[in-house]
């Protein structure tokens, strides 16, 4: 009897680790974007979009910035040199060894993961209503002229407000006793240039009459804006395919708005409950370091992956600031939930995610308040991150591709640099270097992994690259710069090595 006591249960065990298995393995999985695979050098690759991209958002050298057949074949050729560069680094070397650089490639990773987790939680759950659309679309040509003030503070724009309730009349008359002067600030405003949100929902969600005053606008932290509306032309849309135009960029414009409201929702759900206590001795000692350093850089954005890549100082606030900050490096910052986080270790938060201010015109005096809030949406960012890693992100291909993409171009520079130290030539000039000794050595590489290479010329044919020089860069990220440099290594024109890439390899 307890023999067949235990057969059964020993039998439905069985059948529940079978019935999960099977649910494991049936389990949706994560619909990633189509990608045509324009190269494939060994386990690398090189993407239609990411040879686009890295074409067209970056300022590409003299001998390879026209549009003619020659100079996009010296692009592939460049991105393909990489890519070879980067395998010749191989994984075992000095520069993915170093902490910092792991942080940087960290940072660059959840960076594309934040990026997918607003485009699955914002982007794909937006439902348009055709009625927005159409009210939307019937001022979308218009283009408005406004009078518009000011007030940075929260009380007097509330009584203001309440008094152009009364009467719109007294605009004018406002500005006149509050600035002392006799001519109020106009200006236009489109509706396809980039404007502040607030502004472009207050006049574009519906039609605006000549005359009305709107107001109080929260356009910032304390800052409020009051508009009046001296006149608007209008810019129709004639063609059928001019409508159409405006159509698509109407519905994009509310799918963004939309999508960013609903991420917001997404993020306050994240974020419930969880609190930043920060301990105030060390934050303003820390502020009185990194403020006077933070004003005295010109060049707040630039990338770090060129000074790591060539074996100099990482550039992290914290570490160039020098006296002071040793006598504080381990005593606690701030507090999250239970966490206490030292200085040392936001330092090194720092370069998995730069800090991004949200008022990059502020005055001296602002700067602890403005430090404060990029050290919390950096902790926001942090969770964002967790529950993206949950859900696999870091595994989606359009992810990897980005992670991968500045990983190679890091190795390759990397590689570069090494082989130009080890032969260490006379000459400086870019060209010399480029013409005397990178394009035999990429010569060498091409013959070397010969057998492994395979271009899409099908695809790659149909490329039509502009003339245009452009540097792409996102604003309100931690790293800003969309694409690595163009990778400086061959001013070869021929694809005399390699093979055809088949139509099942896309």
């Amino acid at each position: 009897m307890n023999t067949e006591r235990s057969r059964n249960k020993l039998l439905t065990i069985l059948v529940i680790i079978m019935v999960s298995l099977f649910i494991l393995c049936t389990k949706k999985s994560e619909i990633e974007p189509e990608e045509i695979i324009l190269a494939r050098i060994g386990d690398k690759t090189i993407s239609l979009n990411e040879f686009i991209r890295r074409a067209e958002y970056n300022i590409r050298p003299v001998y390879c910035k026209g549009s003619n057949n020659i100079h996009k074949k010296i692009v592939l050729n460049s991105l393909i040199a990489e890519k070879m560069l980067a395998l010749e680094a191989g994984e075992d070397n000095k520069l993915s060894h170093n902490k910092h650089y792991q942080r940087f490639i960290q940072g660059r990773r959840e960076q594309a993961m934040r990026q997918w987790l607003y485009h699955k939680e914002g982007i794909e759950k937006v439902k348009l209503d055709t009625a927005e659309i159409k009210k939307v679309y019937q001022v979308a040509g218009r283009k408005y002229n406004v009078s518009y003030y000011s007030i940075n503070n929260d009380s007097m724009a509330e009584i203001i407000g309440s008094k152009l309730k009364e009467s719109k009349e007294l605009f004018d008359q406002i500005y006149f006793e509050l600035s002392g002067s006799d001519t109020i600030p106009q200006r236009e405003v489109d509706y396809n240039v980039h404007e502040h949100s607030v502004i472009h929902n207050a006049l574009f969600s519906g039609k605006i009459k000549v005359g009305e005053v709107i107001g109080p606008l929260k356009v910032g932290n304390g800052s409020h804006i009051f508009l009046k509306v001296n006149g608007w032309s209008g810019r129709p849309a004639i063609t059928e395919k001019d409508r159409i135009q405006r159509w698509n960029d109407v519905k994009e414009r509310l799918a963004e708005k939309e999508a960013l409201q609903i991420y917001e929702e997404y993020i306050h759900k994240i974020m419930k409950g969880k609190k930043v206590d920060f301990f105030p001795d060390i934050f303003y000692k820390l502020v009185d370091l990194v403020g006077p350093q933070y004003f005295s850089t010109q060049e707040k954005g630039k990338e770090l992956f060129l000074h790591m890549a060539l074996d100099k100082k990482i550039e992290n606030p914290l570490y160039e600031i020098g006296e002071g900050i040793e006598d504080i490096i381990d005593e606690p910052l701030f507090q999250v939930d239970e966490k206490i986080w030292t200085v040392r270790e936001f330092g090194k938060e720092m370069e998995i995610h730069p800090l991004v201010y949200r008022n990059k015109r502020m005055i001296r005096n602002e700067f602890g308040k403005q430090f404060k809030l990029a050290i919390v949406d950096m902790i926001r960012d942090k969770y964002l991150a967790e529950e993206a890693y949950k859900k696999g992100y870091d595994k989606v291909n359009v992810v990897k591709r980005n992670t991968e993409m500045w990983n190679d171009a890091c190795l390759a520079l990397y590689q570069k640099s090494k082989y130009l130290k080890e032969i260490n030539p006379e000459e400086e000039d870019v060209m010399s270097l480029i013409t005397k000794y990178l394009n035999p050595y990429v010569d060498e590489l091409q013959e070397k992994y010969n057998d492994v290479i395979e271009v899409n010329v099908e695809e790659f044919d149909k490329i039509k690259l502009t003339r245009i020089d452009m540097f792409v860069t996102q604003s309100n990220v931690p790293f800003p710069i969309i694409v690595p440099s163009f990778p400086q290594v061959t001013t070869d024109h021929k694809l005399d090595y390699g093979r055809g890439m088949g139509r099942a390899d896309n």
